[in-house]
């Protein structure tokens, strides 16, 4: 990505939307990372797919994150935490976070999700970055022109 993008990413990063989510009045905070990255020469968004063994959300197509703890100094510390412990192939400490969207709920509102976009200078293989396999089945990316086409956001 040159510079002129990821600095549009940041501008446009700085007013997102807020919606009036309706959360559960005890509500608790995770974070997820939306991973810009480079694959094959090509801007993508990197993805996992969560293992068949955990309670919640078994098999779904995510990004990497989860709830914040007590030991995160922040909401962006958490999403990237949890990033280092799903997929400790990624070096966190060289994710350039780029800005954030507004929370938006989990599917029963009991949860807060504060994504952050992130970026990943350093080209990637997804099918050679280490994961954790108790908590992911495996790592993909799609190309951001694939993502950005709209016949591909048809249902």
């Amino acid at each position: 990505l040159d510079t002129a993008t990821v600095d549009l990413f940041r501008k446009r990063l700085v007013n997102v939307p807020r919606y009036r989510f309706k959360f559960q009045e005890n509500a608790k905070d995770a974070a997820v990372l939306l991973p810009l990255c480079i694959v094959n020469k090509e801007p993508s968004v990197l993805f996992t797919v969560r293992n068949m063994n955990l309670r919640s959300h078994r098999g779904e197509i995510s990004f990497p994150g989860g709830k914040a703890d007590e030991s995160d100094t922040s909401l962006e510390a958490t999403a990237l935490r949890e990033t280092g412990e799903e997929i400790p192939g990624i070096d966190v400490s060289k994710v350039e976070i780029l800005g954030r969207y507004a929370a938006v709920p989990n599917h029963n509102g009991s949860l807060r999700v504060h994504p952050f976009v992130g970026l990943i200078r350093e080209p990637l293989c997804p099918e050679q970055l280490a994961y954790s396999a108790d908590e992911v089945s495996s790592v993909f990316s799609l190309p951001l022109s694939y993502l950005l086409e709209p016949s591909t956001r048809e249902l």
